[in-house]
Order: structure tokens, then sequence, then C-alpha cells
């Protein structure tokens, strides 16, 4: 075989193989329908009877099952605090002082992904249920504090997303409604009040398809 012959073989053995590759990648790269599940981590920003407004740090795991332009998100995070104050009424005209320090919270919510890319933006709504992990009192585990810690909320999401494969890393914030106020007997109130807002960021990783190929 003439130079000419072999240079032209290896080429063309290289332009199959690069474009078997790139078919690959853009395989890979086609988030429609799929399954993912991540971590991430960021700020919780609350406040209570007895703290202004400030942030701890949260942590999580979430899994996301998308489709072409929007997908289902759930997730499951701990905002880890120390020696968190608030307070309560005691039905009595007093106030009760409770700590605490990690506050537990599931979101779900309906996301929307408006165009795909490897930068893409996203919003999305939903809600969940947030609770305040061991609440105390003088001391000693207080089940009315218990019950005031835990609510339901709505919830406002919106981030980036950024894409290379099978691998996204993202940006989010989320927003929450105010916790309405809750009596437990005679004692009433709300370990946290006002709007929660958390910043977080975070990686995932398709699984595969989130749904069976035809």
């Amino acid at each position: 075989m003439s130079r000419l012959g072999r240079s032209f073989s290896i080429f063309a053995l290289l332009l199959a193989i690069g474009a078997t590759d790139a078919n690959a990648q853009n395989a890979l790269g086609n988030d429609n329908y799929r399954w993912y599940v991540g971590g991430q981590a960021g700020a919780f920003v609350f406040r209570t009877p007895l703290q202004t407004r400030g942030g701890i740090i949260m942590v999580g795991g979430h899994t996301l099952i998308k489709a072409r332009k929007g997908g289902l998100y759930i997730a499951v995070e701990e905002a880890i605090g120390d020696n968190e104050q608030s307070s309560y009424s005691d039905g009595l005209g007093g106030t009760r002082t409770v700590s605490f320090n990690d506050v537990r919270r599931y979101t779900f919510g309906l996301m929307a992904f408006p165009w795909s890319g490897p930068v893409s933006p996203f919003i999305g709504v939903g809600g969940g249920i947030m609770h305040v992990v061991s609440p105390q009192s003088g001391g000693s585990d207080d089940p009315v504090a218990n019950e005031l810690g835990s609510t339901g909320f709505g919830a406002l999401m919106g981030g980036l997303n950024f894409r290379v494969g099978g691998l996204s890393a993202f940006g989010q914030y989320q927003i929450q409604t105010v916790p309405g106020y809750k009596s437990a007997g005679a004692a009433e109130g709300r370990l946290i009040s006002g709007t929660v807002h958390s910043i977080t960021g975070g990686l995932r990783i398709s699984l595969g398809p989130a749904r069976e190929e035809w």
C-alpha cells in the first residue's frame, strides 16, 4: 500500500472513531427523560422570635426526574445550627425559651426548563414540610415546642444548571411561605417565623433514562 493510501486509511479510521465518540457524547449529553440524583450544600436563612434573620449551613440530597421541558424534584436537607434560640407563648401570659440545633426540610417541586443546553435556567413551584429537630426547654425535650416547630410550606425555586454529559452542576435559590400561627393546647406560636430563604449549589449525576425506550 502506498504512503498516500496508508495516510488515507488512517485518516478514515480516525474520522470514524471521532464520529463514534461524538455520537456517544451527544447521546450522553441529551438530558431529556433522564433520572438524576445528587447532593447540595449552602445556607439556610431564617429568623425566630428571639433571633434576627441569619444563616446556618445546610446540606442534603435530591433526585430529579426530568422530561423534555419539565421535571419532578424531591429533596431532603438538614440545616445545621448551634444552640439556636426561639420561644412560644405558654398560654399563661408568659413565654418559654426553646433551644435547638438542626432544622430538617423535605421539599418537592415541579420544575420548568425553558430551554436546553450546556447552561440553562430553571424555575419551579412546590412545597414541603419543615421540622425543627429535638427542640429543648430547660435542658429537656419539649413536646409542645416539637409540635410548634413543624410546619408545611409553599415554595418558589429558581437557578442555573451547568451540564457536561451526564453530570450537572447547579446553583439554586428557594423562598418559602411564612409559617401560619399555630396553637398546641394553651400554648401558641411558631419556633421559626417569617419567610425562609436558602441558597444552595451542588452536583447531580444521571442514572440513565427515566422511561423505557421503544
